[in-house]
């Protein structure tokens, strides 16, 4: 192994039962071993058993390391490294201690099995990283410090961490304890295709403040048992939940609050299991399917361009489009665990007017009045039905046209069962009830027979009631027709 260094050759330990001294491998990286002129050195090991501790801590490699198919005796201490790139695969590991490990290239962790934390706390790799097919636990032992320490149940620490490439964890990536990834920038994509991510006592993805300048995309059977927390995250693409499986452990099934996103997709497999918080998303659109929407739901401060509801597909192909009713998205408001709040149903509002739908922004501007109605006390909630009654809240003002209607009858029979008297018999015209209703009811407008006939009895309460009810249902026909001939 020490010439084969030199060379950059690989040494395939397969069936061999010595095992190699991980302070050998350590010497090796620093310094050690015979370097032929003009040969590139490198370390390229399968199928060994590594014993003791590989201990790198502030260590300057200038040499690729490949190790495949090998066992780890003691976790590897990559503290404040600074190396080439660093592949292991197919390997088996009691942890990974890397924090502010510098990489000018690649971070492999492929197909690995590691049953103690993986500390990539404030890490920089100048390449990708890639965790495909890795199964990480927090099954470390009692005794092992690690410092500063990490919270219990994380199988993956990378708090802070930066790539200049992807991060992928993909294809069978399996993490059992928390997935941290608070404060990390990634310059590519972030792939959770198809992981698995466990922790049911907590978060099994928490990514406070997370950057991705690409996509984050957790499709096609991601599955999280445990909190998706993603608050105040930016990313500059999508964030795509497609055909995914959402369990929430302790509060949110998913914590999207405050986060900047291109386009959200929310279309997933199933119904999450928890509250989901939209608050403070600023997306420009937002794909959901109302199969799927949780049982509670928050969106205040949300804010969207679109809204486009679609159906999950299986991989590679397109999701059909779902129709979706304006009672639909009222119910989809009414999920807020927060109770009434105006700006949902304003954002709403808007959506449909961007659209082109006026019938369904006013719509819902009328649900808006009508649950704050229920939020007044008893004489604003009687108020607020009688301007519902009449006029929709100004949002149907067709209703004081059948109210017109109605009171032009009432006039119209009354007067006809109890005939005014003439003011003036000489100059009085042709005695005609419905014109002396319709006289009454229209303000400004004369028709002459108001002025020629005096109500007697009953009817001039009724008279009394139409002029009152014509100014108020008459300004809100005016008012409704404006703003037809407006737009």
């Amino acid at each position: 192994m020490w010439s084969a260094f030199g060379r950059g050759a690989e040494v395939d330990l397969r069936g061999s039962t010595h095992p190699v001294r991980a302070e050998v491998l350590a010497e090796l990286l620093t310094g050690g071993g015979d370097r032929a002129a003009g040969s590139r050195a490198a370390l390229r090991l399968r199928s060994a058993r590594i014993v003791g501790r590989l201990d790198l801590r502030h260590a300057e490699i200038t040499v690729p390391v490949s190790i495949g198919g090998c066992s780890f005796t003691d976790v590897p201490e990559l503290t404040e490294a600074r190396a080439v790139n660093l592949a292991l695969t197919d390997c088996d590991l009691p942890g990974l201690r890397a924090r502010l490990l510098h990489l000018r290239g690649d971070l492999v962790l492929l197909n690995c099995v590691v049953t103690g934390p993986v500390d990539l706390r404030d890490a920089h790799v100048g390449g990708t990283v890639t965790l495909n097919g890795s199964r990480l636990a927090d099954l470390a032992p009692a005794g092992d410090p690690v410092f500063p320490p990490i919270d219990p149940g994380t199988a993956l620490a990378a708090g802070r961490l930066s790539v200049t490439g992807n991060l992928h964890a993909r294809q069978g990536f399996v993490a059992d304890g928390q997935v941290w990834l608070g404060g990390a920038t990634v310059g590519g994509n972030l792939a959770l295709d198809g992981a698995t991510l466990r922790h049911p006592a907590g978060a099994a993805l928490s990514a406070d403040r997370l950057t991705v300048a690409g996509s984050l995309t957790a499709r096609w059977g991601f599955t999280a048992d445990g909190d998706v927390l993603l608050m105040h995250a930016q990313i500059g693409s999508q964030l795509n939940f497609h055909n995914a499986r959402l369990q929430g452990a302790a509060m949110f099934a998913l914590h999207l609050g405050g986060a900047r996103v291109g386009s959200v997709w929310l279309t997933l497999a199933e119904r999450p299991a928890g509250r989901v918080r939209l608050s403070g998303l600023q997306a420009d659109t937002i794909f959901d399917d109302p199969a799927t929407w949780p049982a509670e739901l928050d969106l205040i401060g949300c804010t969207y361009r679109l809204l486009i509801a679609r159906a999950p597909s299986p991989p590679r192909e397109p999701s059909p489009p779902v129709p979706v009713t304006v009672r639909q998205r009222l119910d989809w408001l009414r999920r807020s665990p927060e109770g009434y709040t105006p700006q949902p149903y304003e954002q709403l509002a808007e959506h449909y007017r961007r659209s082109g739908q006026e019938a369904e922004a006013r719509r819902v501007l009328l649900e808006r009045q009508r649950r704050r109605r229920a939020t007044l006390r008893v004489p604003g909630r009687l108020f607020g039905v009688l301007v519902d009654g009449l006029v929709g809240y100004g949002y149907r003002t067709w209703l004081a046209g059948i109210w017109l209607l109605a009171f032009w009858a009432l006039g119209t029979l009354s007067f006809t069962l109890d005939p005014s008297a003439a003011r003036n018999p000489a100059e009085a015209p042709e005695r005609n009830a419905a014109l002396q209703a319709l006289d009454l009811l229209l303000p400004i407008v004369n028709l002459g027979h108001d002025n020629a006939w005096k109500p007697v009895g009953g009817t001039e309460y009724v008279a009394a009631l139409l002029v009152l009810a014509g100014w108020v249902l008459s300004t809100a026909v005016v008012a409704g027709l404006t703003r037809t001939l407006n737009r």
